[in-house]
């Protein structure tokens, strides 16, 4: 009895066996066809690692290389390198600090430059913008703005440090340069070639645009406004005369090869949908002139004087996503020696809101003269 039944049971597996095989292969080659025709047509698709994530392109411009950690609230960034740290200035927040070990990151908020503020009043409704760092010798240099939206009489402070690490900073207050209906005191930047080479402080936004003071090589960074003022090295470099001309601002200097370079932002750069945007050509954008000298006169691509004939090359603008990008720096990449420009922009599918601003950086090749933003 127990061979008998082992055999009936055996005898129907086989059987349950090969009436599966039969549909399986009725079925295969009834749908084997559709099958591969989806595999083919509808291919998986694997994102690449992201440490190798090209940009993508949106017709003129590449869009921002990768960010990690903290990129987002910042505005007018400025950057410092040094000993394998990337240190990251930014508007607001007393003036924000992050470091990363690289400029994609991941950026690290570290706190504020300015734990008390500044010592410098100017309105009840008053931000610290637009860090400028610098060094001289052992101490750095952050010149800095005092201001409101809308407001003129701004004010330019400095601190110094002899590290970059919060905590470590003295605010002196205000460098003395007098307010002004031809400027707005705001967007310092300190240019200097070499140690011994003179010191090119720019500013300025709206009004008549761009200033520059030329100083000594070793000239006080900290109090020299009243000094400029009185042996006039106040000097208008930039401006846009035209009729009904948008916001020319954050001006900064750039040396290559045989030209100096002021890049600097056209535009609205902060209005959101509730009070309307800015018409397209009137958002906020990057702009370059170039001079054989650092006090110009400054020249745009198709050769327009950027200081009488309204002139500016644009070389970088919103694109797809990213919109108004603006508040630059430059800088040499320390690790291949390529240029970097540095940036905030809008991603127009997150917001427009001043906490929605994120950093950005991308790659400036260099043709015939002019710096173009390209892909790493």
């Amino acid at each position: 009895m127990k061979r008998f039944g082992t055999s009936m049971r055996d005898s129907g597996l086989a059987m349950f066996t090969t009436a599966l095989l039969t549909a399986l292969f009725i079925t295969s080659a009834t749908f084997l066809p559709f099958l591969i025709q989806g595999a083919v047509a509808h291919p998986e698709t694997r994102p690449a690692p992201q440490a190798y994530v090209v940009p993508p392109t949106d017709g003129q411009y590449p869009d921002p290389e990768r960010c990690l950690g903290n990129c987002s609230w910042i505005h007018d960034p400025a950057i410092w390198y040094e000993n394998g740290t990337y240190w990251r200035f930014s508007t607001s927040g007393n003036i924000a600090i992050a470091t990363a070990p690289s400029i994609g990151g991941p950026w690290r908020y570290q706190g504020a430059l300015l734990h008390n503020g500044t010592s410098i009043f100017v309105t009840d409704t008053q931000d610290i913008w637009a860090p400028s760092i610098s060094k001289r010798g052992d101490v750095y240099y952050c010149h800095y703005s005092v201001s409101a939206m809308g407001f003129q009489n701004s004010s330019i402070g400095v601190a110094t440090s002899l590290s970059l690490f919060p905590g470590t900073w003295q605010d002196h207050g205000n460098v003395g340069l007098p307010l002004s209906e031809k400027y707005n005191l705001i967007d310092p930047y300190v240019f200097q070639e070499t140690p011994n080479s003179p010191i090119y402080f720019t500013f300025g936004s709206f009004w008549d645009d761009i200033f520059q003071i030329e100083l000594f090589p070793h000239d006080d960074m900290i109090a020299f406004g009243n000094w400029a003022q009185q042996n006039s090295r106040i000097n208008n470099v930039i401006r846009n005369s035209t009729a009904d001309a948008t916001v020319v601002e954050g001006a900064i200097m750039w040396k290559e090869a045989e030209f100096y370079y002021v890049f600097y932002s056209v535009g609205w750069c902060c209005n959101t949908p509730v009070k309307g945007l800015a018409a397209e050509g009137d958002v906020y954008h990057v702009v370059v002139c170039r001079s054989e000298a650092p006090t110009g006169p400054f020249y745009d691509k198709d050769g327009k004087d950027c200081l009488h004939d309204s002139g500016g090359t644009t070389i970088l603008a919103s694109h797809g996503d990213i919109y108004a990008p603006g508040g630059q720096g430059v800088m040499v990449h320390p690790e291949d020696g390529r240029t970097v420009m540095y940036y905030h922009y809008v991603r127009q599918s997150v917001g427009y809101e001043a906490d929605q601003f994120f950093f950005g950086y991308n790659y400036l090749g260099w043709q015939d003269g002019w710096p173009v933003v390209v892909v790493a």
